[in-house]
């Protein structure tokens, strides 16, 4: 599913009113190791910002820190009425809900984003991506490395994954959106300052290198498979028994009525998730003898790693 980086960086989820409270000056590292201590503070960092194919956020290599800006958590939905709420994972049980930690459901700090000069350019440079030949944007090729000062509130979820409850004697409910496993810590944007952009050579984008589809690749092929439809979405999943394919699942009207699809990383070629059918139109074809230029993928080479489709060897 794509996501702008405008809509990434103008989001200030959450319900309620509170004040965030006095401004904290930290480091991502610090945040990192200690997120529990900053959980819905008032916080300010200098960080590198990068932005992705449905990633943007500030990271910090000398400690291995990624933390999200306006990434959605399921809590975002939440109101008071509806109760309590604990963090859940996989193997949580609903038929247990004593051995759960609950809490009531109450208001984060809201934050309001200041959308000033100082702001404006910080997104001008975020936006700005370079252009493959063929005319697509590469929403993973940047075209300037950013620092920046940044304001906002920081979020710290232990789970991706929320149980609901209207009080102790109702059954409860999960909700669940990401990896149920993996924490999710974000920033909520409020104000940036002293933003420093250094400028990227597009020419490292354009060498042609032998490399697998990415992901924003392996969606752009979907994309044209779907070429003029409309009311769908794509949740992105994977399979251990079949390594190096990008498995798809369309959510709600699926334009060709297979539901599962499968993108080959090596080759660029769409399969059917469910049976041995190859998958192809004008525009995919177009588009895949783009990639395979892009990725440095020779029609001999091709021929050399084609392989048939996950449903094939049934």
């Amino acid at each position: 599913m794509r996501c702008s980086i405008i809509a990434l960086l103008t989001v200030s989820p959450l319900f309620g009113q509170r004040s965030a409270g006095t401004l904290i000056k930290t480091t991502l590292c610090q945040l990192i190791s200690d997120p529990q201590r900053f959980n819905g503070k008032l916080v300010e960092i200098r960080s590198e910002f990068v932005s992705r194919f449905q990633w943007a956020g500030f990271v910090d290599e000398t400690c291995s820190a990624r933390i999200q800006v306006g990434a959605h958590h399921e809590y975002d939905d939440l109101k008071p009425e509806q109760g309590q709420y604990a963090f859940t994972t996989l193997d949580d049980d609903h038929t247990h809900p004593e051995r759960l930690i609950w809490r009531p459901i109450e208001p984060r700090p809201h934050i309001d984003l200041k959308q000033d000069d100082n702001y404006r350019a910080f997104r001008k440079y975020s936006e700005k991506k370079f252009k493959w030949p063929y005319g697509g944007r590469c929403q993973d090729c940047p075209l300037y490395r950013i620092i920046v000062t940044v304001d906002g509130r920081f979020d710290y979820f232990p789970t991706q994954t929320v149980s609901v409850r209207a009080n102790p004697e109702t059954k409860a409910f999960g909700y669940a959106a990401g990896d149920p496993n993996v924490p999710l810590l974000r920033i909520v944007l409020q104000s940036v300052s002293d933003v420093a952009a250094t400028p990227i050579d597009p020419s490292v984008y354009a060498v042609k290198k032998r490399r697998d589809v990415t992901l924003e690749e392996a969606n752009e092929l979907m994309t044209a498979l779907f070429r003029g439809a409309s009311g769908y979405a794509l949740e992105e999943y994977e399979v251990k028994d079949y390594p190096g394919f990008q498995f798809f699942q369309a959510m709600g009207h699926d334009p060709l009525g297979h539901i599962h699809y499968a993108v080959d990383r090596k080759t660029g070629e769409v399969w059917s998730g469910v049976a041995c059918e190859n998958l192809t139109s004008p525009s995919l074809k177009k588009l895949q003898t783009a990639i395979r230029t892009r990725i440095g993928l020779t029609t001999d080479e091709f021929l050399k790693v084609r392989r048939r489709g996950p449903e094939c060897d049934q």
